[in-house]
């Protein structure tokens, strides 16, 4: 048996020894004064002894067990499965604090603030020694207290304070943190605060099973899956791409695309997008009209941007979760994209189309014309392969590998590094004939799943490009003039590659083998060409579609690395590709030194800022929320149970549900010893007054004492006789 409040339970029983210390004071011998009768009273005291010792213990027995029972119920006791060997238990909860909590209910509550009053209300309904732990399950998952605590009151304050992350519910990884925090003694609860909804819950992450390491049950309890289904509109994706320099020198002019998604209920709906931010003088507004179904849409600008670039941002009229409602990402200024090509220096100086290398069509593509105010946006360098260096690719956001099989053999992990900071790689076969194995080492340096031959191989007949090409984010401005531009192109020649995922195919030829590739590696991307633009390979270089591919590939892969930069709450952290950088500050957290550790998992939006050793600002970062935590639908309570199932049985019910059992079991006991002892005071009161009166009286001792006693008892015995 446990106690809510041990120390009444310990005063009650202490109080139990008042009656006994009253009766053995009362007990004290006292000097016998002799007088007149005495001797009659000393007889009928002698006769009475043994019935007044039999009244005094039952009373003073009722009067003991009176007052203790009394500490023992205002102690309110636990029983049963509520109490445990050493007399306490240790309760985990798990709370849902992911980007879901922040839903506005009806009554006014998120969904956080309602769970954590749940969670709230099972604390409280603890005993005194009873241990209590939080666990966070919004990403990343982290301990609000440090270990278990039987400070409730502070754990209470703790959850009180809680306000809902903009990062996805990670439970599988809460639930992990949970079991490594079980200790050996002691019963094991554990309660998980969550509505189940389809972002809080990670298919492609189970939870493991929960054991305690001396083999004693572990209680697991839920809260019951939700099922209304309420509705929530997301800014999903803000993207961003240039249009070549305005001739008239007042600024860029960018293309603008922000996604936006609904989940949960799909009513016909309008929802009204801004664009603002310091990279534009103005709002831009435009009006979204959702028919009934429709979940996802695409509103495009065309926006004029200064020149030093800034901050671009996003923004939905507020609905019942905010959280998603706004995105941000940073346009950079007017600045030369440096791009470099690595390739063998011409001596001779190719003049015939058929002479002319991969790296030469590529650089005619970026630069059609000298003449063009392109050239202001692009600053081309070349170097030879076998010299190049990491500090040849300082500034450099385009690299084009002429000839990658002349490049050192260390050379490739530089290459990795450079790439996952947010550099764009092209990487075009050697035309010539080579025999070294260049393509894995590098591939494999970058984590591609590519398997790429040693050697290219002819392709006769000759193949066309199908107007129906691969989606690929490299070529979306491009996909409606791609019907028009890619039938006219031939493939004569290429290097066999397999393994290729689905989405890293940007174009593919007539027999569906790939033709070029595009691959994301940490923030920056590989594009890389299974044929290489020369005329031996295909005619590629003259054909319509070389420019605007080739533009493409400069503008939307240096477009796409820095979005690959972009920190997300409770996911990745943010890329700096700049050098001297030695602190980096992001909201809602202290300000950490570059280190080999790298940057922490941010914890809240907004913008991390990159500062060297003088404290000066080198490069910013923008960090958004994790919008697969606000996919609100409902799963299902079978599907929850499902993948609740690998850690152990589950039992569901609400918080509020279990705390009530907690009391009732508690208070069912005590409410049981208030009655005893209500019912022991009426015992006692009545034997009081019963041993008053004469107690245990018998037919010889009818108020009677000594001789007079026995005279009655004898006119007593004659007149039956008579009778």
């Amino acid at each position: 048996m446990t106690f809510v409040t041990t120390s009444l339970a310990i005063a009650g029983v202490a109080a139990a020894s008042i009656p006994i210390l009253i009766h053995l004071l009362l007990r004290r011998r006292r000097r016998p004064m002799a007088w007149a009768a005495m001797t009659l009273l000393m007889e009928a005291a002698r006769r009475h002894r043994r019935r007044s010792r039999l009244e005094q213990i039952l009373l003073l027995a009722v009067r003991a067990i009176l007052v203790a029972l009394l500490g023992v119920a205002l102690a309110q006791p636990l029983l049963g499965e509520r109490s445990t060997i050493l007399g306490s238990r240790t309760v985990h909860l798990v709370l849902d604090d992911g980007l879901a909590g922040g839903l506005v209910e009806p009554d006014g509550r998120t969904t956080l603030e309602r769970q954590s009053a749940d969670a709230i209300e099972v604390i409280e309904s603890l005993g005194g020694n009873d241990r209590v732990a939080v666990t966070l399950a919004g990403s990343p998952v982290r301990r609000l207290v440090f270990g278990p605590s039987t400070d409730h009151r502070s754990t209470i304050r703790a959850i009180e304070g809680l306000t809902s992350r903009e990062g996805a519910t990670d439970l599988a990884a809460a639930l992990e943190l949970v079991n490594t925090g079980i200790d050996e003694t002691g019963k094991q609860e554990i309660h998980v605060f969550s509505d189940f909804r389809r972002g809080s819950l990670d298919d492609r992450r189970r939870p493991s099973p929960i054991r305690d390491a001396s083999g004693a049950p572990i209680e697991l309890i839920a809260s019951s899956p939700i099922e209304t289904t309420d509705s929530n509109t997301q800014v999903v994706s803000i993207e961003t791409a240039r249009t070549p320099l305005s001739a008239a020198g007042a600024g860029d002019l960018l293309l603008v695309d922000v996604g936006l998604r609904r989940t949960g209920a799909l009513d016909e709906a309008v929802t009204n997008v801004r664009l603002g931010g310091d990279a534009i003088a103005g709002v831009e507004n435009r009006r979204v009209e959702w028919p009934a179904g429709r979940a996802e849409a695409r509103v495009d600008f065309q926006i004029r941007v200064d020149e030093d670039g800034g901050l671009l941002e996003a923004t939905i009229d507020p609905d019942s979760l905010p959280l998603d409602d706004r995105r941000v990402t940073i346009v950079p200024g007017r600045e030369p994209t440096r791009v470099l090509l690595v390739d063998r220096e011409d001596l001779v100086g190719a003049t015939r189309l058929d002479r002319l290398r991969g790296t030469d069509w590529f650089e005619r593509a970026l630069l059609p014309s000298p003449d063009t105010v392109i050239v202001e946006a692009i600053d081309i360098d070349r170097t030879d392969p076998s010299t190049i260096g990491e500090r040849d690719l300082e500034g450099v956001s385009l690299l084009v590998l002429g000839r990658p099989d002349l490049l050192p053999e260390d050379f490739n992990e530089t290459l990795a590094s450079w790439v996952r900071r947010g550099g764009v790689a092209v990487v075009l076969p050697p035309g010539e004939t080579t025999i070294r194995a260049w393509a894995s080492p590098m591939l494999e340096r970058l984590d591609l799943p590519w398997a790429v031959a040693l050697e290219s191989i002819a392709v006769d007949p000759p193949r066309p490009l199908p107007s129906e090409q691969p989606d690929s984010p490299l070529t979306s401005l491009i996909d409606s003039e791609m019907v028009e531009l890619a039938p006219s192109v031939r493939i004569d020649r290429r290097l066999p590659v397999e393994g290729v995922p689905d989405g890293d195919l940007v174009l593919v030829d007539e027999g569906g083998d790939p033709v070029l590739l595009d691959a994301p590696v940490g923030a920056g991307r590989v594009v890389f060409f299974a044929v290489t633009p020369e005329l031996g390979w295909t005619d590629l270089p003259v054909r319509p579609l070389m420019v605007p591919l080739v533009q493409e590939i400069a503008r939307q892969g240096t477009a796409l690395s820095r979005r690959g930069g972009d920190g997300v709450v409770g996911d990745r952290a943010p890329t700096f590709r700049s050098t001297g950088i030695t602190r980096v500050e992001m909201p809602g957290m202290s300000d950490r030194e570059v280190g080999g550790d790298g940057i922490d998992i941010p914890e809240r939006s907004g913008v991390a800022t990159g500062v060297d050793l003088a404290g000066r600002i080198v490069e910013q970062a923008v960090i958004n929320p994790d919008v697969r935590g606000g996919l609100i639908e409902p799963v299902g309570r079978d599907a929850v149970e499902a993948w609740l199932e690998p850690a152990g049985s589950w039992r569901f019910t609400g918080a509020e549900v279990d705390a009530i059992e907690v009391t009732e079991n508690r208070g069912s006991l005590a409410v049981t010893l208030v009655a005893i002892v209500l019912a022991l005071a009426i015992i006692e009161l009545l034997l009081a007054r019963w041993f008053a009166r004469g107690g245990l009286r018998t037919r010889r001792s009818r108020g009677l004492t000594g001789a007079n006693a026995d005279a009655e008892l004898d006119r007593s015995r004659r007149g039956g006789a008579a009778a």
